[in-house]
Parts: C-alpha cells; structure tokens; sequence
C-alpha cells in the first residue's frame, strides 16, 4: 500500500501569513498545519510501504518550499519515503530548479498547482518542464479541483485541461489530485482516455456524499484502476483516510442505491503506486 499525496514544510516559513488565515477560515478554526517530522512517521508513513512527500511552490499564493527542505526530510527515511520536487512555471529558472532537485538532491517526481501558482497547465512557459519529465520518467502530480485560497483562479484547475496534456505529452504520468473536486465527473472521464493520467482520492472522504458518488461513476467508467491513494497530510491523515474509504457506503444506508466494490476499495488500497507511476527509486 502507497501514499501519492502527503505535504512537508514549516508553515512559518513556507506559507505566507495571509494563505494560513485562509486555511483557517476555510475551516472554521485555527489549522495545524504543522509537519513534525516524527509525528508524521507516526500519523501517517508508518501505513505503507511508500509514501511520497512534496512541498509546494506557488508565489501567487504565498506558498514556497524549497526542493532541499524536502530532500532532507524524505532523506531521514530513505526506505519509506519517496520525494518530489515542485516548481512553479511563472517565475524565472523553473526548470533550473527541477533539474537540481531531480539531479543532484535526489527527488523522484514534481508537483505542480497551477490554480495556486496562477497558470494555464497548458503555457508555453510549462512545456520545457513537461518534456524534461517525460523525457527523464518523472511523473507530475497536479493540484486540481477547488481550494480556501481566494487568489486562486479556479480557471486553471478544471481537469479537462488537462486533456490536450495527454495528447501533446502521451508517455508523461500524470496525477489529478482530488479527482478534480467538485469536477469529479470531468475528471473521470479524462484519465479515462489517456492511458498514464490518473487520479488521487486525497481529501475527499470529508465529503462523504461526493466521494461515494465519484467512486460509483468511476466504477461505471470502469476507471477505478486508475485511481490512487492519497490523504493530503496534513490536511487529512492515514487512519481517518482508510476508514473513509472503507465506509463509502455508509451513507446510502439500507436506501437500495448501488454499493462501491470491495474490489474498487481493496484495489485503491492495495495499489503499488511507485510501479504504477514508474517511479525510479
């Protein structure tokens, strides 16, 4: 079993003050979001095999984490964790960076946000950086779907955009995370259609009504083989994540509406991320 989805950084020093009171208000609450290297070994790493830990780089939105404070976290538990590299396309040198972190710190992957970073995924400006990957075997993981940040378009986190992607870049692995909430549907049929697009359920299990009806249509896509295990840590973590999961069809109840599989949970479960990806270790 592998993680796809989880975050490090020191919120004090990564995420600008004004996108932490965002994340407060879209809660309701003063979040935590501190990743105490320990505790997430504890909460979270210590329930798989793999798991894989990115930060995030999106100046529009105050968020950057450096590739070596990833590099050095992920180094503590070489066995057990798999990093990424982030970059963001809208500021000079990004595929300066993505070459130092992939060649010379080691990370296995990239994340891109382009709705945080506030770019079209399919820029010119992103295309280097798409063909380094593809080029080097590196999958992309890209935030899709909505998010509390207020200076974040949702223009560019549709997942249909990511279509043109699959056709101009066909042997690039590419991750939807979220299934593209609340554009789930869109989202399905995209990876669909293209054979190395898939999706993350990360951060949908809160959401029990949507995520039991993502899981239905996916099953009547037949794309279920293509969605992949993630908690977005440390906004969700591993226990509360896997039981969600498992108890999709609590809300339907004895109401006769159609059950998620065993088979759908115990395959997103029991994924071999890493293989799937390609992910060189």
């Amino acid at each position: 079993m592998d993680n796809v989805h989880t975050h490090t950084w020191d919120p004090e020093r990564h995420i600008s003050a004004a996108t932490r009171a965002e994340a407060d208000r879209s809660r309701g609450r003063p979040m935590d979001l501190t990743v105490d290297f320990d505790r997430f070994m504890a909460e979270e790493a210590n329930f798989y095999d793999k798991t894989i830990v990115f930060g995030l780089k999106a100046k529009r939105t105050g968020f950057w984490v450096p590739d070596a404070y990833v590099a050095e976290f992920v180094g503590r538990a070489p066995d057990k964790l798999v990093g990424f590299a982030a970059c963001d396309p809208t500021q000079e040198g990004a595929l300066d960076d993505l070459r130092h972190g992939v060649e010379e710190l080691g990370l296995a992957g990239l994340k891109m946000a382009p709705m945080y970073a506030g770019f079209d995924p399919r820029d010119p400006r992103c295309d280097p950086i798409y063909a380094y990957c593809q080029e080097h075997g590196l999958p992309i993981l890209f935030h899709t779907g909505t998010t509390f940040a207020q200076n974040a378009p949702l223009a560019y986190t549709r997942p249909w955009l990511f279509d043109e992607l699959g056709f101009r870049y066909p042997e690039l692995r590419m991750v939807l995370a979220h299934v593209g909430h609340p554009f789930c549907e869109e989202c399905l049929v995209v990876i669909r259609k293209h054979p190395h697009v898939y999706a993350d359920i990360s951060a949908l299990f809160y959401r029990p009504w949507q995520f039991y009806n993502m899981l239905i249509t996916a099953q009547e896509y037949h794309v279920t083989n293509k969605l992949l295990f993630g908690t977005d840590y440390p906004f969700a973590k591993a226990a509360e994540s896997i039981a969600g999961l498992r108890n999709a069809n609590h809300i339907v109840g004895d109401s006769g509406l159609p059950h998620v599989t065993d088979a759908t949970i115990d395959g997103i479960l029991n994924r071999n991320i890493v293989q799937t990806l390609g992910i060189r270790l």
